[in-house]
């Protein structure tokens, strides 16, 4: 099968360019060498390619940053997913498309998760703009799935994990805090291409779920994190109205994968188990790379 990996730089897209390779022909340009929001540009990189599949991992995904940069979010985040939706019906190929957790409000009551078929109701211009980019896939798209999740993490890109060894290699000894009321299932980027590796293997069109089984607090998260890694920081919970943000977050970032499960087709693992096999792979090389980065 031949694949058009977009965004294959980044958290996601590195983990499936690696994981996908071995069985596909894996066709993954950098972003000088083509500009997504460029309709001209994605038409002749589709009539080019002739792929079987399109997958869109590229995304502007500061989510503080979207509130001020209107332009770049609709041009990333929108307009991008809309050329190659479209240009997936003209060339007749499939295309897979990561969305976030950030479409809820995040007001149901935790521990009650969000299915595919919840109404999406975001609280920040991210938020709003994967919806978007969701609609635009659907409208123009024959033949998508579009993935749904959330906390990922993963060797290639600057993630929750990353962030949090720095300041604890930076001030060992200084308290860190993190918020204890947003709640969701921390995601390794290797096992969710491993469930697109899966999801290639169907026919399956729509809104999928794929995030880790269970769920935790961003301050567990953190506790799990350093319990593993022997570090002796303390961590603090604090609350998220405690750190004033340009974008509101929401509190519930549950997602259940009820379609993968009721199609058979669920792969992912519990976040812990995942988490301490990340951790025990890449656990001195995160920690060296800190130290470096303090």
């Amino acid at each position: 099968m031949k694949i058009l990996l977009l965004g294959s730089s980044g958290l996601l897209g590195s983990d499936c360019r690696d994981v996908l390779k071995d069985e596909h022909q894996v066709i993954a340009p950098s972003r000088s060498e083509l500009d997504i929001i460029s309709w001209d540009a994605a038409i002749d990189s589709l009539h080019k390619i002739s792929p079987n599949v399109i997958i869109n991992c590229a995304a502007y995904t500061d989510v503080n940053g979207c509130e001020k940069d209107d332009y770049r979010i609709k041009k990333v985040n929108i307009e991008g997913p809309r050329n190659f939706a479209q240009g997936s019906a003209r060339y007749n190929c499939r295309m897979i498309h990561i969305s976030s957790d950030y479409v809820f409000s995040g007001q149901k009551g935790i521990p009650q998760p969000y299915f595919e078929d919840d109404p999406v109701e975001p609280v920040s211009a991210y938020g709003r703009c994967k919806v978007e980019s969701e609609v635009a896939v659907k409208e123009n798209a024959p033949s998508y799935i579009i993935i749904r999740t959330g906390w990922l993490y993963g060797k290639n890109g600057n993630d929750f994990i990353d962030a949090l060894l720095v300041k604890a290699m930076k001030s060992p000894r200084k308290t860190i805090k993190v918020v204890d009321d947003q709640v969701g299932s921390p995601t390794w980027s290797y096992r969710l291409a491993l469930q697109i590796k899966t999801l290639l293997k169907t026919d399956l069109k729509g809104t999928f779920h794929a995030t880790s089984e269970g769920y935790c607090s961003r301050y567990e998260f953190a506790q799990h994190v350093f319990e593993q890694l022997n570090i002796k920081t303390p961590i603090k919970p604090c609350k998220l109205s405690d750190f004033p943000q340009q974008a509101k977050r929401p509190h519930n970032c549950i997602l259940e994968n009820r379609l993968l499960k009721t199609l058979g087709y669920n792969i992912m693992a519990d976040w812990k188990e995942d988490v301490n096999e990340y951790l025990e792979k890449y656990g001195k090389d995160l920690i060296k790379e800190a130290k470096a980065n303090k």
